[in-house]
């Protein structure tokens, strides 16, 4: 049984009379690197602020780690790291000096916890590189070696790989999946790339104009997402007999009106024609469907730019 780290319940942020944030219900299991997906302005890094505990709601409440006062709040969030805007760093120090210099501010004892984390994250190898003179894919390393200082057991990012080449989103990704594999560490990661999202999310919350549209497990959205052939038939039932007794398929749907979505054959749909039109199956048409991520999102919304 899966034990939730995180809730929020009717989570509210209002500023006048324009809603940021409207009734937001998520919940974050132990173990789930959790994607929130949204457009720019959809209320991501409000929702990620009030978490942290960075803003105060409305309305709603947080509960973390199953505390939901404002002291075990408190309490609770040492247990978590964030990194919702660009930390600030010293610009003339290395990664080492300036991760000491927040050890120190912070209390965390023991000076070997930098050397630890700098490996962590792939910077140990930095030397006394200064902070002004690092890549992004670097500054956005160190940021995380800092979220990361008290040893967190939830870690929340915002927009983490915003910027970053390919190359510098692939390491941060191949991190982040590390971390949660190998350390158990809980995630819950804002982007608005939506294809990065997918190759590490094992849940998804979808946010549009501050209101929560969806929450849905990565397993159940592939199901939602796969690509398919789609044929409508003279006969559902006979046709189905047919493709596993001639073509051996096993992975199909049979749905009302003569309508088959087969999840084989993709790339073959004369050998699926061949093996049903002799048989005097009609087949009135067959195409290819399915969608991506950022497709499923924008059917979500119901259209609008792209994210």
């Amino acid at each position: 049984m899966s034990t939730t780290l995180l809730k929020t319940r009717g989570l509210t942020k209002k500023y006048g009379q324009f809603y940021a944030l409207h009734d937001v219900d998520i919940a974050v299991n132990k173990g789930e690197i959790y994607g929130l997906v949204g457009k720019n302005g959809a209320g991501k890094t409000t929702l990620l602020r009030m978490i942290s505990g960075q803003a105060m709601p409305t309305d709603g409440e947080v509960e973390l780690f199953g505390e939901t006062t404002a002291r075990g709040l408190e309490r609770a969030r040492h247990r978590t790291g964030a990194m919702i805007e660009t930390p600030s760093f010293y610009p003339y120090l290395t990664a080492a000096q300036n991760l000491e210099y927040y050890r120190i501010q912070r209390g965390v004892a023991g000076r070997k916890v930098v050397e630890d984390i700098l490996a962590q994250v792939e910077l140990d190898k930095a030397g006394r590189k200064k902070f002004k003179d690092f890549s992004l894919g670097m500054k956005q390393r160190l940021g995380l070696a800092l979220a990361m200082m008290d040893n967190p057991d939830l870690l929340i990012l915002d927009e983490p790989v915003n910027g970053l080449d390919p190359t510098g989103i692939v390491e941060f990704r191949n991190l982040l999946l590390r971390l949660s594999h190998e350390r158990g560490i809980t995630i819950l990661i804002s982007s608005h790339i939506l294809s990065e999202l997918a190759n590490m999310a094992t849940s998804f919350g979808f946010l549009d104009h501050g209101a929560l549209l969806q929450q849905i497990a990565a397993e159940e959205l592939q199901k939602r997402c796969r690509q398919y052939v789609e044929l409508v038939v003279s006969d559902g039932e006979r046709t189905a007999a047919i493709l596993e007794r001639q073509l051996h398929c096993e992975e199909y749907e049979v749905l009302p009106g003569g309508v088959i979505h087969l999840y084989q054959y993709l790339d073959e749909p004369a050998k699926v024609a061949s093996a049903v039109v002799p048989e005097g199956i009609q087949l009135y048409s067959m195409e290819v469907k399915g969608s991506n991520l950022e497709d499923y999102f924008l059917k979500l919304i119901g259209g609008g730019d792209r994210v």
